[in-house]
């Protein structure tokens, strides 16, 4: 049976740092979707992805009442998306940029920006592993690569993720990047191995 993810694994999945908007370029950059894919733009936060165009957009806003509204329609015309509209929630509350999630409910992605608090890839790094293992992650491996986007690091690791069928255990891949004073961190919760690399060869920062 497919699982949705419960709440009270928000505070991993989503990342580790409140995430606020910010820039105010009218103009998101370009960037080309593989077959499958749609591309997403956000021009005030001044970035372009794709993601799978099969998976559900869940609307963000700060302003609960409008997200409430929005996420309830979603949730009528898909109860499976029940448990990933709280984690959109709580990553819409937090500035997110960017939710989406398979139809299923189980796989999803975000990306957030925000003012950078570390002045390299190193210092985020250094904060960001710790509490990740410190929230139960396992299997945690790290690495610089350097994404079209700029240079990154992306973390990889297992995550024990509560359900209502019980404990299970998912793959979670978060890319972080840091340009012009602003942290973009790119989080893909899903047992598909190439889809985390996919999408974020597709990110472009303007």
């Amino acid at each position: 049976m497919r699982r949705g993810l419960r709440p009270a694994l928000a505070a991993v999945i989503v990342p580790l740092v409140l995430l606020v908007g910010c820039g105010s370029d009218p103009k998101a950059p370009n960037t080309t979707a593989p077959a499958g894919f749609t591309v997403f733009k956000e021009d005030k936060a001044g970035f372009a992805i794709a993601i799978p165009g099969d998976w559900v957009e869940v609307p963000l806003s700060t302003d609960l009442g409008k997200f409430n509204k929005d996420a309830n329609a979603l949730r009528l015309q898909n109860p499976k998306l029940g448990s990933a509209i709280v984690l959109a929630r709580i990553v819409a509350q937090a500035g997110g940029k960017l939710f989406a999630v398979d139809r299923d409910g189980v796989s999803s992605l975000n990306l957030t920006v925000d003012k950078a608090n570390e002045k390299t890839l190193d210092e985020v790094l250094a904060v960001t592993q710790p509490a990740l293992e410190k929230n139960g992650a396992t299997e945690l491996s790290n690495e610089g690569l350097n994404l079209p986007a700029g240079p990154a690091i992306r973390l990889r690791f297992k995550l024990p993720v509560q359900t209502d069928d019980g404990t299970v255990t998912r793959n979670e891949v978060q890319y972080y990047l840091l340009k012009d004073n602003r942290t973009y961190i790119l989080t893909v919760v899903s047992d598909d191995s190439a889809l985390a690399a996919t999408v974020a060869d597709t990110l472009r920062i303007r």
